[in-house]
């Protein structure tokens, strides 16, 4: 299902201000700081796999698919306050339906919590996949996921695929989001700044659908170039995704 990134429905995700412990000051008020949390870890914990790498068959314009997460000690993994949350990726170059992706999403058991297929017709550029109502993010529990671009039908082993962690964290603190008396510039960098990845990249991409665009968008570069993804900061983001 192809359809505009809606605004309403991913902030209603990340609906609170999370202070997950005394936030250290942010040199720029004007910018945003992403403070990496320590990855969960665990003997046999899976590290991820952010770059989709070189690609094989008929797939060689796709080598360069990235989940826009960061690498913190080795593994691929962010943090967020959502039960149902917003996954963001970079797409090198466009994709039809005969090019489809398939987003899995297990358990610490190795358990299969979800799994969907994505077929759209998108350019490329930055796209993010909403987890649906009936997948439920446990609080404190890792979770690893794999998107897998199936860009030739005819040879199915010549996907290429990301992979990370992700880890739903409690609010202690909890604020209406769209409170016209929080900035949500302002919760975007509170979220940064708390180590709470997947949120704050929520709240910027959202925004830059809305009269903060201009802003939003410099927040959003300086966030993906302080973890390492410029060639994803300097990309647009294109209309996509739900998961079915």
């Amino acid at each position: 299902m192809q359809s505009q990134l809606n605004i309403s429905r991913v902030l209603a995700g990340t609906i609170g201000l999370v202070l997950l412990g005394p936030l250290p000051a942010v040199a720029n008020p004007d910018g945003v700081v992403y403070n990496a949390p320590p990855p969960p870890g665990g003997i046999g914990a899976p590290t991820g796999r952010r770059d989709g790498g070189a690609s094989r068959g008929n797939c060689p314009d796709y080598g360069d698919l990235a989940a826009l997460v960061p690498v913190t000690d080795g593994t691929v993994w962010g943090q967020t306050t959502a039960a149902q949350p917003t996954l963001w990726f970079h797409l090198p170059a466009a994709i039809t339906t005969e090019q489809p992706m398939e987003l899995v999403l297990n358990n610490g058991a190795d358990e299969t919590l979800y799994l969907g297929t994505v077929a759209v017709d998108v350019e490329a550029g930055n796209i993010a996949i909403a987890l649906p109502s009936t997948v439920t993010l446990p609080i404190g529990e890792p979770h690893y996921w794999t998107l897998a671009l199936y860009c030739d039908r005819e040879q199915p082993a010549s996907s290429v695929f990301v992979s990370g962690t992700i880890e739903r964290v409690a609010a202690d603190g909890v604020e209406p989001l769209l409170a016209e008396t929080v900035p949500s510039l302002t919760l975007a960098q509170d979220y940064a700044n708390a180590g709470v990845w997947h949120d704050a990249l929520t709240v910027l991409g959202a925004l830059q659908q809305t009269e903060t665009a201009e802003d939003s968008q410099t927040l959003w570069t300086m966030l993906l170039e302080q973890v390492g993804l410029e060639a994803a900061a300097a990309a647009r983001i294109q209309p996509c995704c739900e998961a079915e």
